[in-house]
C-alpha cells in the first residue's frame, strides 16, 4: 500500500468515520490484498483498517456502486458473496440488477510458488445475456484457491467472499449510455418533432403502362368468353366447320331454335345421287363427276 493526499475519513459499516493520516491512498498490490485481507476476511480475523465494505456487488449495477464503498476516488474495493448458477453446479451466477459481469481474458494465480488465490477479470454488459451492451466498468475479482466448494444443501452460496476491484476504464461514475431513460427521452423527443412538422407527402402511384394483349388471349376471348348470359353466342363444331349453331338463352322467354346456314357435303351428295339416278339434267351428272377431283 501507498500512501499520497491529505487527511481523510471514510465510513466504516457502524457508522463510524475512520481516521485516515494525511497523504493516505489505498493502492494494495495483488498479493497485499490477498495476503492481508481477503485470507483474514475469509479466516474469520480482524482487519487493522477496515476500509473495505462488505456489500452483494451482485443485486447492484456498477455505478451504484461507488457510493456504498467506505474509501475511493478512481477505484471501489468490496467484500461480497458468490452464488451459484445452478444448484448442483460449480458455475458462479454472474447475472447483476440491469446487466451481467462477463469474464474475459485468463485467469491469473496470485502467490508463489504455491497460488492462494486466483485472479480474475470481468466486464459489464447492460441488458440481458448473450446481447447485452458492453459498458467501460471492469471488476478484478479474487477467490481463494484450493477451497473446498462442493454443494451445500438448501444453498447456492458458492464462495462466502470474495474481494473485488471496481473501476471505471473512463474514469467516471456514468451510467452507459442508450439506457431505458435514454431511449424514453429519445422517442419523446421524436414524438414531439413529428407533432410540429407537416404531414408526409407519398407520392402518387401511377397505374402500369398499357399493354396490348396478345393474338392468342384475343382469339381465346372471341370463341370462349361471353359478355352476357343474354347475349347470344356462336359455337363453332369442330366435326364441321360448316355448321353453325345459333343459341338464345331461356331467361329471354323465347324458345331455342336451331338454324343450318349451310348443309353439310354428304347431304348435298346424296341429294345429287338421288337426282343422278332418278335421270335428271346431264349438267348435274358432270358436276358429280367432278366433285370428288382436286383443284
Amino acid at each position: 500500500m501507498s500512501g499520497g493526499g491529505g487527511g481523510s475519513a471514510a465510513a466504516t459499516a457502524e457508522g463510524q468515520e475512520l481516521q485516515l493520516p494525511p497523504g493516505f491512498r489505498f493502492h494494495p498490490t495483488d498479493d497485499e490484498l490477498v495476503m492481508h485481507y481477503l485470507c483474514r476476511r475469509c479466516a474469520g480475523l480482524p482487519i487493522a483498517v477496515p476500509i473495505i465494505a462488505e456489500v452483494d456487488l451482485y443485486k447492484h449495477d456498477p455505478w451504484q456502486l461507488p457510493r456504498m464503498a467506505l474509501y475511493g476516488e478512481k477505484e471501489w474495493y468490496f467484500f461480497s458473496p458468490r452464488d451459484r448458477k445452478y444448484p448442483n453446479g460449480s458455475r458462479p451466477n454472474r447475472a447483476a440488477a440491469t446487466g451481467y459481469w462477463k469474464a474475459t481474458g485468463a485467469d491469473k494465480p496470485v502467490g508463489k510458488p504455491r497460488p492462494v488465490a486466483i485472479k480474475k477479470a470481468l466486464v459489464f454488459y447492460s441488458g440481458k445475456a448473450p446481447k447485452g451492451d458492453k459498458t467501460n466498468w471492469i471488476m478484478h475479482e479474487y477467490r481463494l484457491a484450493d477451497v473446498d466448494r462442493s454443494a451445500r444443501k438448501n444453498s447456492l452460496r458458492l464462495d462466502d467472499w470474495v474481494l473485488c476491484r471496481i473501476y471505471n476504464k473512463k474514469g467516471g461514475v456514468e451510467k452507459p449510455s442508450g439506457g431505458d431513460g435514454d431511449l424514453a427521452k429519445a422517442s419523446h423527443g421524436m414524438q414531439a418533432a413529428s407533432a410540429g412538422s407537416p404531414p408526409e407527402q407519398k407520392p402518387p402511384v401511377m397505374p402500369p403502362p398499357y399493354a396490348p394483349p396478345m393474338f392468342s388471349e384475343l382469339q381465346a376471348a372471341y370463341y370462349d368468353v361471353r359478355p352476357s348470359d343474354s347475349m347470344p353466342r356462336v359455337h363453332a363444331d369442330s366435326s364441321c366447320c360448316s355448321e353453325h349453331v345459333l343459341t338464345t338463352s331461356a331467361s329471354c322467354g323465347g324458345e331455342r331454335s336451331e338454324v343450318q346456314s349451310q348443309p353439310k357435303i354428304s347431304e348435298w351428295e346424296r341429294t345429287f345421287a338421288a337426282a343422278a339416278d332418278a335421270g335428271g339434267d346431264p349438267l348435274l351428272q358432270d358436276i358429280l363427276m367432278y366433285w370428288g377431283k382436286p383443284f
